[in-house]
């Protein structure tokens, strides 16, 4: 398997893990030193995300990731992607549409995420 599936391969398992709230899968897809940047501007770090994903409800059907877009640069892999759909939590269910970029680290023969950034796309009012 070439470098980029084995990338694509990686983040449809963490799309994937992230629908299903499998934190066990996340723990291993995400390095230990990983940031991210959420939705609301807030730095976060893995074990907050975990925390994250094991308190929320979760994502209602049909959502989708979408939109993949890969580019390697040696040992770095640039993935950015949106995500579309319904997500459930403390306040019920809202539409959920968003862009991210991921940055992928090969260390030791492996690939892992070190970075993510969230962006919330806003609706466009047609005047």
């Amino acid at each position: 398997m070439d470098e980029t599936n084995r990338i694509l391969d990686l983040d449809r398992e963490w799309n994937e893990a992230y629908s299903r709230l499998d934190c066990a899968a996340l723990d291993r897809i995400i390095a230990d030193d990983w940031v991210c940047i959420d939705g609301a501007g807030l730095v976060i770090t893995k074990s907050e995300l975990l925390t994250r994903v094991a308190s929320s409800p979760g994502f209602l059907d049909p959502h989708k990731f979408d939109e993949i877009t890969l580019r390697i640069f040696g040992e770095v892999a640039i993935l950015t992607g949106r995500l579309s759909g319904q997500m459930q939590d403390s306040d019920g269910s809202h539409d959920i549409d968003q862009r991210y970029m991921r940055v992928y680290v090969k260390r030791n023969e492996r690939w892992q995420a070190v970075a993510t950034q969230v962006t919330k796309v806003k609706e466009t009012v047609l005047s």
